[in-house]
Order: structure tokens, then sequence, then C-alpha cells
């Protein structure tokens, strides 16, 4: 199909973006204009160290802010989790709808261009998928960063997916029983490595994952690319931000 023809066509709207003709082809600002009047965007008196929303006394409710032991800078999110976004992830990672991993890797590099050029990370890493037993579907994390790569035709941002892989399975944050015991950071910890150090030594890396909810998976993997990467400083960006239970 021409491009005169294919620009003629009306958007699918997000999060329906499977169904769109710009799928495959579309610029970057057509997929961030349909999908931003869908999102529900952090405001900026949230939380600065997580995005959360802050509660009736102006305080960030989750834990993790207040931690000395924290150990990732702080935590970017591009929207909450709820409404189109909730549904286009839950559709991603769980009913097969792995093509938008086009799209949100478009949404993600838009993101980048409009919040950290004036200061850019060294690199933009994954919160690390392990495919196998006990595992992962797919590597979503991975592939939305391979869309995000793919569209940044004029190589503005590294990408590098492989910079800390995950050896074994551990609990996974969407299971019930994360809900209750929470991932532990030890375990995940203990199942991250880093395969070549000259990547990530000195650098300031940015971790990408599709939702956070407490941040302790997000700290676990900066712990590790600070202690054994020797990265000079982590901060994480997801999709969604799971807005606190019973917040607004």
């Amino acid at each position: 199909m021409d491009a005169n023809r294919l620009s003629a066509l009306p958007t699918a709207g997000f999060p329906d973006c499977l169904r769109c003709a710009y799928l495959r082809c579309g610029p970057v600002g057509l997929c961030v204009a349909c999908a931003r009047p869908e999102l529900v965007r952090p405001a900026p008196d949230s939380c600065v160290v997580c995005a959360q929303r802050l509660d009736g006394a102006g305080s960030c409710p989750n834990e993790l802010c207040r931690s000395p032991r924290r150990r990732i800078d702080r935590i970017h999110a591009i929207g909450y989790q709820t409404g189109s976004l909730r549904r286009a992830i839950n559709n991603y990672k769980y009913r097969e709808a792995r093509g938008l991993c086009v799209v949100f890797g478009r949404i993600l590099l838009a993101w980048l261009d409009e919040h950290m050029s004036t200061d850019p990370p060294d690199l933009v890493v994954a919160n690390p998928s392990f495919i196998g037993p006990g595992g992962q579907r797919f590597a979503h994390t991975e592939a939305v960063l391979a869309g995000a790569a793919r569209a940044d035709h004029d190589n503005r941002w590294r990408f590098d997916p492989a910079a800390i892989i995950k050896t074994e399975p551990t609990l996974r944050s969407a299971d019930g029983q994360a809900w209750s015991k929470r991932v532990s950071g030890n375990e995940l910890r203990d199942a991250l490595t880093i395969p070549d150090l000259t990547r990530t030594a000195g650098r300031f890396a940015l971790v990408f994952d599709d939702v956070c909810t407490t941040g302790t998976q997000l700290d676990a993997v900066a712990a590790c690319l600070l202690d054994h990467g020797r990265a000079a400083r982590v901060e994480g960006l997801v999709l969604a931000r799971a807005p606190w239970r019973g917040g607004p």
C-alpha cells in the first residue's frame, strides 16, 4: 500500500492497535497521539521517587521511598495502571497480543525523547525475563525495548536488553501469592547476573518494566547493576504505575 493511501486510513484507536493499519509502519508521533488521551499520567505533585499518588496527608504510602536501603534513585511512570493502558498490558502479556510490543516501544521512545533528552541514560535495560519452566511466556520487557530500538531511526538511545539477565524463575508480581508475600528482592537479586561488565560499569542505566506496584523488583535490579555491574546510577521507567490500593 502506498504512503498516500495509508495516511488516509483511520486509526483503530488505543488499545485496539493490532487492527490498526499503522501497526507495522506508523510513525511514533501517530501512535503517541492516539494513545495519549487514553493514558492517566502521574500528576506533577506525585511522589518524586516512585510516581505514586500521594495520600491525603501529602505523603507517599510506598515504603520503598522511605527505606534507607533503597538502591534505585527514582522510578518514572508513563501512566497509571488503569483503563485502556491496563487492558493493553494485560492483552499483551496474557492474551497473546504480542504485536503490542511495537506500540509500547513507540510510546517508550517518545517518552524518552520528551523527558530524558537533557539527562539521557547511557543505556536502557529491561527488568529481565526468564523463559522456561516456571518463567514467563515470552520475553515481554525485552520485546518492548526491541520495538523501541526499531523505531529509533536516529539511534539516539542505547537499548541493551541483554546487559542484565535472569537465570532462573522467581515469584512473579502478578501471581496471587505475590500480593501477600510481594516479590522477595533477595530472591530476584540471586537470579540476576551481569554477563559483560564493560556494558554497565560507570554508566547511568535506566531499567524498563511494564508495571510497578511497590518497586521492589526494580530496586533489586538496580542493586545488581550497582554492585555487580558497577553502574554509576540507576533509575527505573515503567509503562504503568499501579495506583495504591485504597488511594484516590
